[in-house]
């Protein structure tokens, strides 16, 4: 039965493997945002997707299609995070701060930022520096304690453990922080695309400054959270299932010996 239970032990493990894995997919991919874009009389719909850090911009305004890449820009002095496609970090910044203010800047992928300060913006098209500092502080958490998990699940199928921290309930409760920290992440993301207004705008500035029809979502790398959630607590459904079963295994037999006064010798 040993073996059994500690196969239980494993499954957790290569379950907290696959919430890691899906973790970092999520973080390092461009897909968190994905929308179309189409003009009137444009025959191909253009498509940008991006992620926490870099996204893709296809413009297909044009009879031939020009793909730039979009970076994550912020400027904290302004509370602002936007995506652009500018080809320097100064363009960028540049541009960042000209939408944090309302302003208008010149839509092209080039080296250089151009503003147009007469006629601002209702709304800055941005994202809040703030928002998204805590959301990606969130989710790196989520994959540490995620890694925590895997370890300790990973400890205690193959040895005993010594000190209380190290045991199956601090592998319980580092899931039950993972899975805590990953809803965290996803009510924070769905409830600001849903209220700010992102939808509209993208935070870029082809979309906040152009006349584009848009058909915006969230894309794969966002729902990928939901299943690494999913992964740990399943693990913790597994950890509770194996402590269930130990408690339903019948107590090893105990042998009674009775003292006998005549010193008789009892062979078992």
């Amino acid at each position: 039965m040993a073996v059994t239970r500690r196969g239980y032990i494993f499954s957790a493990f290569l379950l907290s493997v696959l919430s890691i894995l899906l973790i970092i997919v999520a973080i390092a991919s461009d897909s968190w945002i994905v929308s179309r874009a189409s003009e009137v009389g444009q025959e191909l719909d253009s498509h940008l997707r991006y992620g926490l850090f870099t996204g893709l911009w296809q413009d297909y305004t044009l009879i031939t299609p020009v793909m730039s890449t979009l970076h994550m820009t912020c400027v904290p002095g302004k509370n602002a995070c936007a995506q652009s496609c500018k080809t320097t970090r100064e363009a960028r910044l540049t541009e960042v701060e000209a939408l944090a203010d309302g302003y208008r800047p010149m839509v092209t992928c080039t080296s250089v930022t151009l503003v147009n300060t007469e006629d601002p913006l209702p709304t800055p098209p941005v994202i809040s520096f703030v928002f998204y500092l805590f959301l990606l502080l969130v989710v790196i958490l989520q994959m540490l304690f995620a890694i925590f998990s895997a370890g300790l699940a990973i400890i205690n199928s193959i040895k005993n453990p010594t000190e209380p921290v190290f045991s199956l309930l601090g592998c319980l409760w580092f899931n039950l922080v993972t899975v805590g920290l990953g809803i965290v992440a996803l009510m924070m993301f769905g409830i600001y695309w849903a209220t700010s207004g992102l939808q509209e705008h993208l935070a870029f500035s082809f979309i906040a400054l152009g006349s584009y029809r848009l058909s915006p979502s969230l894309g794969y790398s966002y729902w990928l959270l939901i299943v690494a959630v999913v992964a740990s607590l399943l693990n913790i459904g597994l950890l509770l299932l194996r402590e269930y079963m130990l408690e339903r295994d019948p107590p090893p037999p105990t042998l009674k010996i009775e003292n006998h006064s005549d010193g008789t010798i009892f062979l078992y």
